[in-house]
């Protein structure tokens, strides 16, 4: 037998016979308003019977993720972001750094999740951010909880960048929108979820849709290899047809969520 055959041999036993530190890891991109789907996935997962032990989240994934590992169920979440109209928090500044100021939505996290650490979660948590000077990718797994979430939330242009501990972060999707990373070599099971299926563009919703379009799209690359790492990936494809902020809409992204990871975990 040629080495290379025993080799690949001696790779699937020890895969196999790997311990992992935690069963299912689940990873939930961004995709502003679309983030509601992500609530749909979880709804699903549990009644599947698949709950997450482990999430990676950034962006509209990194606040799903906060809420949901802090230990609210995912139709309450849901009913946090309607009742809050949670976009309507962000304010106009002009400033220097950025169009909008998300202080509102500052208010609302420490409203729902105090002054929690994230390493005091009921569940595991990694936040994407991108530090904006040395244009890195940055997981975090401790500190302020709220922080964490709004470094990741902070869409270049469109947000200031927040400021930690001396650091100027924007939203993680800059560098990858698709964290599977931190997950992927420590979870028997990894479920993927793109919230953010690319879109056609629409020259009449200007500047702001134009800005966010380019933005996704730069992002988008790369998912495809990171699929192999998961065993599933679920990607509404009828969330192209909502807005970022399609707030109004938010019920009928969770049922689409809802329902595709139901059709994928089933193999339908």
């Amino acid at each position: 037998m040629q080495l290379e055959a025993i080799s690949s041999i001696i790779k699937k036993i020890f895969l196999k016979s790997r311990i992992y530190s935690y069963n299912t890891g689940l990873v939930l991109s961004g995709g502003a308003a679309r983030g509601f789907a992500h609530l749909g996935v979880l709804k699903a997962l549990h009644e599947k019977g698949m709950v997450p032990d482990i999430i990676s989240g950034v962006s509209a994934g990194a606040l799903v993720g906060s809420l949901y590992s802090y230990g609210y169920k995912p139709e309450e979440i849901l009913e946090i972001f309607i009742k809050n109209r949670i976009f309507k928090f962000v304010k106009i500044t002009f400033n220097k750094r950025g169009l909008f100021n998300i202080s509102g939505l500052n208010k609302l996290l420490q409203k729902y999740l105090g002054t929690k650490n994230i390493e005091d979660l009921e569940k595991p948590l990694v936040i994407t951010a991108t530090n904006i000077k040395e244009g890195t990718t940055e997981y975090f797994t401790k500190g302020n909880l709220v922080d964490a979430v709004l470094a990741s939330s902070s869409i270049p242009v469109i947000f200031n960048p927040k400021e930690i501990n001396g650091e100027f972060y924007v939203d993680g999707g800059v560098t990858n929108n698709f964290p599977v990373e931190p997950l992927k070599d420590i979870c028997n099971i990894l479920i993927g979820v793109n919230v953010n299926p690319v879109s056609g563009y629409d020259p009449k919703k200007g500047l702001a849709h134009i800005a966010l379009q380019s933005f996704h799209l730069s992002i988008a690359s790369g998912i495809e290899e990171k699929k192999k790492f998961l065993k599933y990936f679920i990607e509404p494809r009828e969330l192209k047809n909502y807005a970022y902020y399609d707030i109004a809409s938010g019920k009928e992204m969770f049922e689409i969520g809802y329902k595709e990871t139901l059709k994928v975990i089933s193999g339908n």
